[in-house]
């Protein structure tokens, strides 16, 4: 902990005295710095007032106007904390023993001995600095609790929105009001491609301030966490007297948020309110009732507070929201690569939900969530780029607030990746038709089977034969007889090779044989093609 320098201030009619008190003081050594040096009580108590009170007082007892006596006194009625030090001489002792009962350090008598003089003040000087110490210490552990109880209220009310059972209460979480009421503020991109996290950060900042601003006045508690893609969540309790005024308080906060957002373009703003509960294990109902209503957003528009009372809820069984027809469309677009077939599963998905009014429309995140999920649980590429996609999907669909945007979402983001799926399957089957080209091109020389090319390329014998012709146009014998032939074409012109020599060095070893399959191949024997081409 750094040190603290601690005030003086002189005081003596006679100036020069007090000067030279200036010069007997190991200032440096006991952290000492002098305010000021004055002859009179009128001006010493003046400075007392103003802005550079001083820690210690050295002072004179007999002054004119106003005396150290009085001077001590009438400090002692609005700065108790000043340390005072008295100068007498042998005629003011009687003076110095009153001085005595003002509470003052201690007195030294005229002349003023420097030893002594800097002993009192070593003394005072580290009273001073112990004292600061402590309340220095009192003040870390008064933050350190405060922040202490901060985060335990913001895991407490983490720990309702993420958990389906009630835990036991944190028995540190006091809660004093009659209602408890939560809301979910949230703030989706206009364009999710143009997200700008830090400018998220600063945005959610200034959001709970003004929650809690505003809130403050009418409620008792407020606890406030933010949750992934831009939730924003308030839990806040108060008494039955006051739910007007909270209505009028959070349509305030919608109020004050637009306003704070009219400087971006980037976000828009939605507030869903849950139900009013009397107990305290009703918490988390009226948060996750929040979140619903925050998600009909999606139907009734965003840039707006949206009631969990207005909602129409029925609870999901655990068959979820995929048919066995959605499942097997989906399993269907990803094995056959097909996207009309993703599409027209999504359209068939979300129909009901374009042309109904009556239905709690937040289901349409949760129906897109576990089509993300049942979508990449199927594809069958590497786990690290199924993950990265998954994540980078769903939490995009959080920032959808139309059912037609979400739709084409989906579309977009799976079925480009179902396309990328089949480029990558096409380029990975062509992958051992070029290994087979390519050794074939360097080994033309030896002697080339089918069967030994597809066991470098580790396929089956017929199923290589299939592919290769599907993905070159020829079979594997009519691709190594042209790849000799250009070969041949190239020793015939550019070498003085026997016939012999070239058919040797293209695969034949009978030279009759290579002369006849030259022939057939290009339409003249090897001799007549280097006479014509050399």
């Amino acid at each position: 902990m750094r040190d603290k320098k601690w005030h003086v201030l002189i005081v003596d009619d006679e100036f020069r005295i007090g000067i030279l008190i200036k010069k007997l003081i190991h200032w440096d050594e006991f952290n000492l710095e002098c305010v000021d040096v004055v002859d009179n009580g009128e001006t010493a108590y003046e400075i007392i007032q103003g802005e550079k009170c001083p820690d210690v007082v050295i002072t004179d007892i007999r002054m004119p106007r106003i005396n150290g006596l009085e001077l001590i006194a009438m400090t002692r009625e609005s700065h108790k904390n000043v340390k005072f030090v008295v100068i007498s001489g042998y005629k003011e002792f009687e003076y110095a023993h009153q001085a005595l009962q003002y509470g003052v350090e201690d007195y030294l008598l005229k002349p003023v001995n420097e030893e002594e003089l800097n002993r009192v003040l070593k003394k005072i000087s580290e009273e001073l600095s112990l004292q600061w110490q402590s309340e220095q210490e009192k003040r870390a552990l008064k933050e350190a609790v405060s922040e202490s109880r901060h985060i335990i209220k913001r895991d407490f009310l983490k720990n309702i929105i993420e958990t389906e059972e009630p835990e036991e209460v944190d028995d540190r979480v006091e809660f004093q009001g009659e209602i408890y009421r939560g809301i979910c503020i949230k703030l989706d991109y206009a364009d999710y491609n143009k997200k700008d996290k830090k400018q998220d950060k600063l945005t959610i900042s200034r959001i709970e301030e003004i929650v809690e601003m505003i809130l403050k006045a009418e409620t008792e508690e407020i606890l406030i966490c933010e949750k992934e893609n831009l939730h924003i969540y308030c839990l806040f309790n108060y008494e039955f007297s006051k739910s007007k005024a909270i209505k009028n308080s959070i349509n305030d906060i919608l109020l004050e948020i637009k306003n704070y957002l009219m400087g971006f373009e980037q976000y828009e703003v939605t507030i869903g309110i849950g139900t009013e509960r009397r107990e305290f294990a009703e918490i988390r109902f009226s948060i996750k009732e929040a979140n619903r209503a925050v998600g009909n957003r999606i139907k009734q528009g965003v840039g707006r507070i949206i009631y969990a009372e207005t909602i129409h809820h029925e609870m999901r069984g655990e068959e979820g929201y995929l048919t066995g027809e959605a499942k097997e469309l989906i399993r269907s677009s990803i094995e056959n690569y097909s996207v009309d077939k993703l599409e027209q599963c999504i359209n068939h998905m979300y129909s009901g939900y374009m042309t109904q009014e009556n239905r709690d429309f937040s289901e349409c995140y949760d129906m897109a969530e576990e089509m993300v999920h049942y979508f990449f649980d199927h594809v069958e590429v590497q786990q690290e780029e199924t993950d990265r996609e998954r994540k980078y999907v769903l939490s995009n669909c959080q920032h959808c607030y139309t059912i037609s945007g979400l739709k084409r979402f989906l579309k977009n983001s799976l079925g480009k990746f179902v396309e990328e799926s089949k480029e990558a399957a096409k380029a990975e089957s062509v992958k051992p038709i070029r290994q087979a080209r390519k050794y074939m091109e360097e080994h033309y020389g030896k002697k080339i089977v089918l069967e030994d090319l597809a066991e470098i390329v580790g396929l089956n014998p017929v199923y290589f034969s299939v592919l290769f012709k599907k993905e070159t146009g020829i079979n594997v014998s009519a691709y190594l007889l042209n790849v000799r032939m250009e070969k041949a074409k190239e020793f015939l012109c550019n070498t003085n090779e026997t016939i012999s020599t070239i058919g040797d060095r293209v695969g034949y070893k009978d030279s009759r044989y290579f002369s006849q399959t030259f022939a057939k191949q290009v339409g003249v024997k090897p001799a007549l093609y280097r006479k014509l081409h050399s």
